[in-house]
């Protein structure tokens, strides 16, 4: 009997991830079948997880009024065709829809004359955006009240270490521990949707994005694409902002230690209004011809608009200005320096249009499925939206087909036995010591940004060192093997994205190969793939689909 050897719960689908995909996912199971029973698991708390939380939580809707066609296609093209044509498409089509929904639920979003006020965003023309009032912690949690009043059940604190499989090869639920505890818990399910995903290195979003999710997956033989992209945005440490897009958009521009307004240099059409990869991508090349220090000029803006900076609806946001008081509007205004980052990855599950892996079982939404190869700012949380109800709604499907996953205690004693081989109760936590060494790999401009084959083959041989580290590490508790199985999942993203962008012989997006510094549509309007192999990650290619736009 599986109850004895930990926690067991027994659900028809399981969600992975309490962020926005994981929120839409376990929604639609429910609705789409409210006999079944659907739970969402979160290794912190469901709601108060993953990006969307912190966020402003502006997202792109296609109203009935827009030509959703050419706004799918005005996407597709964005990503310079590395995209899934159909479900970009079809998220954006449920977009309005699902604002609607997230009305219902009790969010405010601005209206004028009866109709969502909507903003442009950048490096897009016919895309429009809008965020609820409150931002992205109203967002969420009127998503989690809405799970709770359909009946959907809530897991928190539990890290998932695994996913199970049955005897026939189908993803079968998950297995994982407490975080404050340590109790097994032992979930069995038809049906798995992970959405947990996106690794920021822990530069920021430090308690959640470690991107777990894909690997585990990936364990069990799911394939992975898209590492070599990554999300590159500009910012400084003196503050953070949700508002760049904005800023500019009231005559904010970017300026070099010369003084010199950069951006027309490099994109002759957009300049500063340029999506945040484009940008991010000029200050690269900025910083390599000896301009830096760059900045991002605000005195442009207009004095009575000024203030609308140093508030914010969202209350994390609004505590930042408030903590540095007359300090925020010296450092907004003056000449503060911003930086090219590499925020988080773009890697994901590679799925159908109907966010299914190749492994029976496994579905994938939010950050942890792949519908392009870079998401516009906005798209983020509208991509999250969409793709958890598509995953929701398919793992419904597949769960109402499958019989009762078949899981021997056997098994689960051993996966058990791994996890308990981590721990000893006399070492010393050394996870942070891990880490540090792996971010002084991945946050060189000129590896994660800036690349080139010697210095991408040199970060990983550096990478060998980190993970032998961590492989001989161990855990005095159960927050350090949290902590420790993190970092783990880091570093093999890490090598993850280095492969690919080995791999990726051209220039394209965030992906700048100083080696290869054109985009090559001849060779390269393919999906670099990445499987399993018997000596770790193996690249394999396959070309994109173009049955909409071409």
């Amino acid at each position: 009997m599986l109850e004895k050897l930990g926690n067991f719960i027994d659900t028809d689908v399981l969600v992975i991830g309490g962020g926005a995909g994981g929120l839409w996912a376990g929604l639609s199971a429910k609705r789409h079948a409210p006999s079944m029973r659907v739970t969402v698991v979160d290794a912190h708390m469901v709601g108060r997880a993953g990006h969307a939380a912190f966020s402003n939580a502006w997202m792109a809707v296609v109203t009935p009024d827009d030509d959703l066609a050419a706004c799918a296609r005005e996407i597709v093209e964005g990503n310079e065709w590395i995209a899934d044509q159909v479900l970009i498409y079809n998220t954006l089509a449920l977009s309005y829809v699902q604002l609607l929904e997230l009305e219902k639920m009790g969010l405010e979003y601005p209206k004028e004359n009866g109709k969502f006020i909507r903003r442009p965003t950048r490096g897009l023309e016919r895309i429009r955006v809008l965020k609820p009032v409150g931002g992205g912690l109203e967002f969420c949690w009127a998503l989690r009240k809405a799970l709770e009043k359909e009946g959907v059940s809530i897991v928190e604190q539990v890290f998932v270490t695994d996913l199970l499989l049955d005897d026939s090869g189908a993803v079968a639920g998950a297995l994982g521990v407490h975080g404050r505890t340590g109790e097994s818990f032992i979930i069995r399910a038809k049906a798995t949707v992970v959405a947990t995903n996106s690794v920021t290195f822990r530069s920021g979003f430090v308690r959640d994005l470690t991107g777990t999710g894909p690997i585990l997956a990936y364990r069990v033989g799911a394939t992975l694409t898209n590492a070599e992209f990554g999300y590159l945005r500009p910012g400084t440490p003196r503050f953070y902002f949700e508002g760049i897009t904005y800023a500019i958009q009231d005559g904010a521009k970017f300026r070099n230690a010369r003084d010199e307004a950069f951006m027309e240099r490099y994109d002759a059409k957009w300049a500063d209004k340029a999506d945040v990869h484009s940008i991010t991508k000029a200050m690269v090349m900025e910083k390599q011809a000896g301009k830096a220090p760059l900045h991002l000029d605000m005195s442009l803006i207009p004095e009575e608009k000024r203030d609308d900076y140093l508030s914010s609806t969202v209350a994390w946001m609004d505590l930042f200005y408030k903590k540095l008081g007359a300090r925020a509007r010296i450092d907004m205004f003056s000449k503060t320096e911003y930086f090219p980052i590499y925020q988080i990855t773009k890697m994901g599950i590679k799925t159908n249009s109907e966010c299914c892996s190749e492994i029976k079982g496994l579905f994938a939404a939010g950050l942890a499925q792949v519908a392009c190869a870079t998401h516009f700012a906005e798209l983020h949380i509208a991509a999250c939206n969409g793709t958890g109800w598509i995953a929701g709604q398919s793992a419904v499907r597949y769960a109402q087909d499958a019989n009762t996953p078949r899981i021997t205690e056997a098994y689960i004693s051993e996966l058990k036995n791994a996890v308990a081989a981590h721990y000893d109760s006399r070492a010393r936590a050394e996870s942070d010591e891990v880490l540090l060494e792996l971010q002084k790999v991945m946050f060189r401009y000129d590896v994660s940004m800036l690349k080139s084959d010697e210095r991408l083959r040199q970060a990983l041989r550096e990478l060998v060192k980190v993970k032998h580290k961590i492989r001989n590490a161990r855990a005095p508790h159960t927050h350090e093997f949290v902590r420790l199985s993190e970092t783990e999942c880091m570093i093999d993203s890490a090598e993850m994205i280095l492969r690919a962008s080995l791999a990726r012989q051209e220039t394209r997006l965030s992906h700048i190969r100083e080696d290869y510094p054109e985009r090559d549509d001849s060779s390269w309007l393919k999906w670099v793939l990445i499987k399993k192999g018997a000596d770790g990650p193996e690249m394999a290619t396959a070309p994109v689909a173009r049955p909409l736009f071409t």
